[in-house]
């Protein structure tokens, strides 16, 4: 199934990656490009959306729609005025907020 956010995604019989890693490597991504452009996955002059800028960095990987429809749907959430600098703060926070939520609290 593709993307219903990212219709440029083509479907795929691989298997998809792993949901825990796919989120922090999507942050990984994320974070070492500080902007992140609106719907659709990549830009002029070198500019990605999350999803993008993860496939830029690991081309050939299988995600699921899910998962793509998800992580775009927070990207684009700022609407398309937001700047790339803001679009990338708001994905940046809510990957770090997913990942600490998917992982078990420590006992002391």
């Amino acid at each position: 199934m593709n993307s219903k956010l990212r219709p440029e995604t083509t479907a795929s019989t691989e298997p998809a990656m792993p949901r825990d890693t796919a989120l922090y490597l999507i942050l990984d991504s994320v974070e070492r490009r500080g902007k992140l452009i609106h719907g659709r996955l990549h830009g002029p002059n070198g500019l990605h959306c999350a999803i993008g800028a993860f496939w830029a960095d690991n081309p050939g990987i299988t995600l699921s729609s899910n998962l793509i429809n998800e992580v775009a749907a927070v990207n684009d959430s700022l609407g398309p005025n937001a700047t790339p600098k803001e679009r990338w703060s708001k994905v940046r926070s809510w990957l770090r907020w997913k990942l600490r939520t998917m992982t078990p609290a420590k006992k002391a």
